[in-house]
């Protein structure tokens, strides 16, 4: 666990470092100041891992503040967090023993990433606050804008102060360095990737032709499928009305023993008289029988229609495909009957066999 102290003059702030840090599982806000001369006495007493300091506070400013707690707690680091961001207060605040220089705009996730890493050990500062701290020169040499006299009240810092300042200043350094590399990196794979663009639209392009021309003869080739099978059903259809069946009774289209075709049929074999009759078909289109074929005689016709009307879901008969042929009057026994031969004189006509 990170052990913080938050010192601030203002309370309002004390309060929203405390609120946004409560989420860190890893972050525990041991104890809060408004001053300098305060936070060194909670130092001296809490010793916390983390000085959370503001610079500009009335009684003690947080840059000698940070002097005094590096100066006599060594295990404690302090991060400065403020609103000002000029030269002065940066190489201060860094000649004093700081840690890490962050701005109060920065966001509280960040806030506590800066406070792991200080504990890891690690220098932080704001973005666009490092440029302000070094020098280019032509030859690529980087320079610090930190001096070797340190801003203090006492003229008698140790060196082991100073040593610590330029650690700090060979960190700041060698964070300039990977941040240059790292855009370079950066850089190249940009570089990478224009290369590429290119070939990456051209195959784009094919493909994007490849599906127009798929669309296009899937569209073209729907109604054309459409109107196959429209013409398929016909034919077939066709073929089903003009097709003789081969059995005596049959379904319309599909001849099978079965519904009610099947249960006029019977009836017609039950029927004494339409039971030889061979020359005319049963078939059935939804709730009405169709006749097919030759019959002798026409009352024969009606009786097969008035029987078939008495068969249970028959409503109704159609005999317009049964032709009457009176020269097949013979056909109910299965033997030919003579036919009547008209003869006449000069009074009248008779028939006789």
């Amino acid at each position: 666990m990170i052990r913080v102290l938050l010192v601030d003059d203002q309370k309002s702030v004390r309060e929203a470092l405390k609120i946004s840090l409560k989420p860190e599982t890893d972050i525990e806000v041991v104890g809060t100041a408004d001053n300098g001369i305060t936070a060194i006495k909670q130092v001296e007493t809490l010793q916390p891992d983390i000085v959370i300091m503001n610079v500009e506070m009335p009684g003690m400013d947080g840059a000698n503040a940070t002097r005094q707690i590096v100066e006599r707690f060594p295990n404690t680091k302090v991060l400065i967090f403020t609103s000002y961001d000029s030269d002065e207060y940066i190489t201060k605040s860094f000649a004093m023993g700081a840690k890490g220089y962050l701005l109060k705009s920065l966001e509280t996730k960040e806030l506590a990433g800066a406070i792991r890493n200080i504990y890891k050990g690690y220098t932080q500062i704001a973005p666009g606050l490092l440029e302000k701290l070094l020098v280019y020169t032509d030859s690529g040499v980087v320079l610090s804008k930190l001096k070797a006299p340190v801003y203090s009240s006492r003229q008698n810092i140790g060196s082991r102060h100073l040593a610590k300042s330029q650690k700090t200043i060979s960190g700041l350094q060698v964070a300039v360095r990977q941040q240059q590399e790292e855009i370079a990196q950066l850089r190249r794979s940009l570089d990478i990737s224009k290369q590429e663009l290119p070939r990456i639209r051209k195959n784009l392009s094919t493909h994007s032709r490849h599906i127009k021309l798929i669309s296009l003869l899937w569209l073209v080739s729907l109604p054309l499928l459409g109107v196959f099978l429209l013409r398929l059903y016909a034919q077939a259809n066709d073929l089903q009305l003009s097709v003789i069946p081969t059995e005596r009774i049959g379904l319309y289209g599909e001849f099978n023993l079965s519904g009610i075709a099947q249960r006029v049929a019977k009836e017609f074999e039950a029927d004494p008289i339409l039971s030889d009759v061979s020359s005319v078909y049963v078939a059935q289109e939804g709730d009405a029988i169709v006749l097919k074929g030759t019959i002798a005689d026409s009352a024969l016709l009606e009786r097969m229609t008035n029987i078939a009307m008495e068969v249970t879901g028959v409503n109704k008969v159609y005999t317009s495909q049964v032709a009457v042929q009176t020269e097949f009057r013979g056909d109910i026994s299965g033997v030919a009957e003579p036919r009547f031969t008209p003869v006449c004189n000069e009074q009248a006509c008779y028939d006789r066999w």
